[in-house]
């Protein structure tokens, strides 16, 4: 068992030395980028990994992950807004997991009930940002307020998963956090209802 645990330590102080690169910023940006397009894993591991490894940097790694995050969700907006109607025989074409057919149906039918709210839901919970920045371009939102509300969501989220992973070793930050991320996505889920 002691070797075990010497063997997970080594790997996670591994992936720290990893994660202190410039070169692994650069590829959180760039995956944030994606994952609001097309990838479909959250960016918040790699997020968790470079403030682990860099604390004194969190804020400058959560504005730019959600800099980057909100960039990636305004040309998911544009390829919806530009490919429209025909998006449907684009989803066909790729593999489920990656286009999600059925999460896309139910966020078009989620923004004729809830409008901008459901980009702020979408933003800030592990919902999957990519279909809904898609969908409101199909839906025609304008550009403007999506990029603010998206800005909002993705900014709390990232600041508060930064925040808990700068402070991991203080217990009560880390349950102040989380009692205001449970706040937060209560009150998010008690306006859809």
């Amino acid at each position: 068992m002691a070797a075990l645990w010497r063997y997970c330590r080594q790997q996670y102080d591994r992936v720290l030395k990893l994660a202190e690169t410039a070169l692994a910023e650069r590829l959180m940006l760039l995956f944030a980028v994606l994952e609001s397009i097309i990838i479909p894993i959250p960016v918040d591991p790699l997020l968790v990994a470079t403030v682990l490894a860099r604390p004194a940097k969190w804020v400058r790694l959560t504005v730019g992950c959600t800099l980057a995050s909100v960039i990636g969700g305004g040309i998911g907006w544009a390829l919806g807004g530009v490919l429209g109607i025909g998006i449907e025989q684009i989803l066909a074409a790729l593999p489920a997991a990656i286009a999600a057919p059925g999460k896309f149906a139910a966020v078009q039918d989620g923004f004729v009930e809830f409008g901008i709210l459901l980009v702020f839901i979408g933003a800030f919970t592990p919902l999957p940002y990519k279909v809904i920045a898609v969908s409101a371009g199909v839906a025609g939102f304008a550009l403007i307020p999506f990029l603010a509300v998206s800005l909002i969501g993705r900014g709390i989220r990232f600041a508060l998963i930064a925040a808990i992973a700068r402070h991991h070793g203080n217990y009560r930050m880390v349950i102040g956090l989380l009692s205001i991320f449970v706040i937060l996505f209560g009150g998010g889920f008690w306006l859809v209802h």
